[in-house]
């Protein structure tokens, strides 16, 4: 094993997601004489599957598995990790989010009580805190599998799931029995963002059976909660989608629109409708604004309308994450050129932006550039209102139900 490299493992089926993620990792300081390695795993039939082909694909002491949807922010990450694995040779994984004490009930993804990350669901932007007390590291049974780094190579149990639930709750457990701890390290703020999702659950509950069968001993927990999953809602929200996509994929964003709304009368959550649900309100803001070019316009069908929206979308982030300028200047200048209408920075920034304030200061003088006064005095109005306002967070449902 190369002792002096790093190894990030991405198991991907999105090349811009991709792209973003490693534009985070390379922008990562790295200690003097150490590599830096990064490795997609395209199409993996499962996340265990991807993972062993990536760890049996590298020589690197340290290893870093994580989704194509997390953007590592923390500069000093590496230095953070090897700080850790160094000082303590018995700590054979390190994850941002993770659980003491697992649930009989096998609901592992509701179980987490230690750690804090940076989430940003479809239409909302919020820190998620796991421990509000803690202050320094903390041994956990099992870590979300997010990310979760190693210096220890043990086999990810393929043979076992199949899918892309548990196998970071199995890993977990297959770590300990190896002999190794695991760790959340205390982050005063989050070390990563996760462009998160609301949770597919359809394969969910015959990989928890299996994780129950497999592991009984480390499920030890009575405070679980049960597994509850709306299969008919799933169904029909993902007929929704469908439908959705190939009417913006024809140019009908009214008839989406109206889609959109019923849907969200419904309590409960899909990914992609919430998605849609915001493109389709910048549509619809443009249009009473009278903007003359739409955010939409020649975007060529759905595929190309998603893809500029998550683009700038990341962008935004970019900016928040106070980046140089060349990091974001393609959005600088299609502000400035009047090609982005502040009506939809303001949505994107309500919708996608945790900390607002500091992006509006950055876009307000673009739009006043562009000649957008009103546009400017907008978002000027936003920014008055969020400004000195504690960021929003939410508290792990564990935990929640606790305070």
């Amino acid at each position: 094993m190369n002792e002096n490299k790093i190894a990030f493992i991405i198991c991907t089926n999105n090349q811009l997601y991709f792209n973003e993620c490693c534009y985070y990792i390379n922008r990562l300081l790295l200690p003097e004489g150490f590599e830096r390695d990064v490795i997609g795993i395209e199409d993996a039939p499962s996340m265990c599957a991807g993972y062993n082909a990536g760890m049996q694909s590298s020589d690197a002491k340290y290893k870093v598995y994580l989704h194509h949807d997390v953007f590592i922010k923390e500069p000093k990450f590496i230095f953070y990790l090897l700080e850790r694995f160094r000082s303590a040779p018995d700590v054979g994984m390190i994850g941002m989010v993770g659980g003491c004490g697992m649930p009989k009930t096998g609901v592992a993804y509701l179980a987490w009580n230690k750690g804090t990350v940076d989430c940003r669901e479809p239409d909302f932007a919020y820190q998620l805190i796991c421990d509000p007390a803690q202050q320094a590291d903390c041994p956990v049974d099992a870590v979300d599998g997010l990310l979760i780094a190693t210096q220890y190579d043990v086999a990810w149990r393929e043979d076992l799931f199949v899918n892309f639930d548990f196998y970071d709750v199995s890993q977990s457990f297959e770590m300990r029995k190896a002999g190794y701890h695991i760790l959340v390290p205390y982050q005063k703020t989050p070390w990563v963002i996760h462009d998160s999702s609301f949770a597919k659950l359809n394969h969910y509950d015959e990989n928890r059976k299996i994780a129950l069968e497999t592991y009984p001993d480390f499920f030890t927990e009575e405070d679980g909660f049960s597994f509850v999953y709306e299969e008919e809602w799933e169904n029909l929200s993902e007929v929704l989608a469908d439908e959705v996509r190939r009417l913006i994929d024809v140019g009908n964003w009214e008839d989406a629109g109206k889609i959109v709304e019923l849907y969200h009368k419904n309590q409960m959550k899909n990914s992609a409708l919430e998605l849609y649900g915001v493109m389709c309100e910048i549509y619809e803001k443009e249009q009473e604004c009278g903007i003359k070019e739409h955010f939409f316009d020649k975007t060529g069908g759905y595929e190309a309308a998603c893809q500029k929206y998550i683009t700038v979308r990341f962008l935004l982030r970019r900016v928040e994450c106070e980046m140089e300028s060349a990091a974001y200047s393609e959005l600088k200048d299609a502000v400035v050129e009047g090609r982005i209408s502040a009506e939809t920075l303001l949505l994107m920034i309500l919708h996608g932006s945790y900390d607002k304030a500091t992006v509006l200061r950055k876009v307000i003088p673009w739009c006043e550039a562009a000649g957008d006064n009103d546009g400017a005095q907008k978002l000027q109005a936003f920014y008055d209102r969020v400004k000195g306002k504690k960021l929003p967070f939410a508290y792990s449902k564990r935990v929640s139900v606790k305070q």
